[in-house]
């Protein structure tokens, strides 16, 4: 218990500490925007590097990212549906209900509690994720308020995000045992000492960053309330469901992998869904939107936070 406890403290330490930052006007928005840039694109890279540089390779890691796919397509499609239901449904819904904060706060929390050396169950089941983010919501989301269709520009911008580069390069290096084979040379050693210290600065930042952005309007509380609650609820019906029927038996008893599964639903939408949104439809959705993630991030610390306390 003291153990669990001594890994909760610095999230809310942490995540307290950013809220207290944008209370004080210590820092910008725009500083901590280009803050979030960085982490991004250079501290998310070098932890999923090292994940899966060294992660052991199982056949069934494959079949999961392909059941995840399959698992936010599922949850588009009741978003879909919900949506035309009166007094229920909103057109962000089918968005919302089907994208996660993977980088931005899944990995933080479950690295801050589980450690990097499990990091792989997590990490297989964002794999999943960013191909439906890439590949269906964002072709989706432009098709449904702009009427554009798929272009090369998402497989572009699919091929050039860092995350989706750091998975590759890690996994090319520990298919080709390269980190085995270059582990006694020094300039190898450097390189990956270096990537390893962004690694290490990922985790407290982003949490210091989730802290900053936690301010609700109060315009949107009651409509945010109502999407989230329905969110969390068909989240969790839906994606137990295909746990039950197609990952546990991939994956047979793995605790590890329950934690970071329940980890993964009930992280909320990807702090960028308000600009996705904005840019592609109007400034009351992307609002909305907005005010949506914050709500879900709150009950999302709140929630893994009681789920780590009564692993005990």
């Amino acid at each position: 218990m003291d153990d669990i406890i001594s890994r909760v403290i610095p999230i809310l330490a942490l995540i307290f500490i950013g809220y207290i930052i944008n209370k004080k006007s210590y820092l910008s928005q725009t500083t901590v925007n280009e803050l979030k840039k960085g982490i991004v694109n250079v501290a998310l890279p070098a932890v999923l590097l090292i994940t899966f540089m060294t992660m052991e390779l199982r056949a069934e890691y494959f079949w999961v990212a392909i059941g995840t796919f399959f698992l936010l397509t599922l949850l588009y499609i009741a978003g879909a549906l919900l949506e035309k239901v009166k007094g229920v449904g909103h057109p962000i819904l089918p968005f919302i209900l089907s994208t996660f904060t993977f980088g931005l706060l899944g990995i933080p929390l479950f690295n801050s509690v589980f450690g990097i050396e499990n990091l792989d169950k997590l990490s297989v089941l964002g794999i999943g994720h960013e191909f439906f983010v890439w590949f269906v919501m964002l072709t989706l989301l432009k098709m449904k308020f702009n009427g554009e269709g798929f272009s090369f520009a998402v497989i572009k911008g699919f091929a050039k995000s860092p995350l989706i580069l750091s998975i590759v390069l890690g996994l090319f290096i520990n298919i080709l045992s390269i980190n085995i084979i270059l582990e006694n040379n020094p300039l190898f050693n450097g390189i990956m000492n270096t990537i390893e210290y962004f690694s290490v600065i990922a985790t407290p930042i982003i949490l210091i960053i989730v802290g900053y952005g936690l301010k609700l309007d109060p315009h949107y509380v009651k409509d945010s309330i109502r999407l989230v609650g329905l969110r969390i609820g068909v989240i969790f019906v839906i994606g137990y469901i295909i746990k039950s029927v197609l990952l546990n038996p991939l994956m047979g008893e793995d605790p590890m992998f329950d934690h970071a599964f329940f980890t993964f639903l009930i992280l909320p939408p990807p702090l960028s869904m308000p600009l996705f949104i904005g840019e592609n439809s109007t400034q009351e959705h992307s609002n909305l939107a907005n005010n949506v993630v914050v709500l879900n991030t709150i009950v999302t610390i709140i929630i893994f936070i009681v789920y780590v306390l009564m692993m005990t």
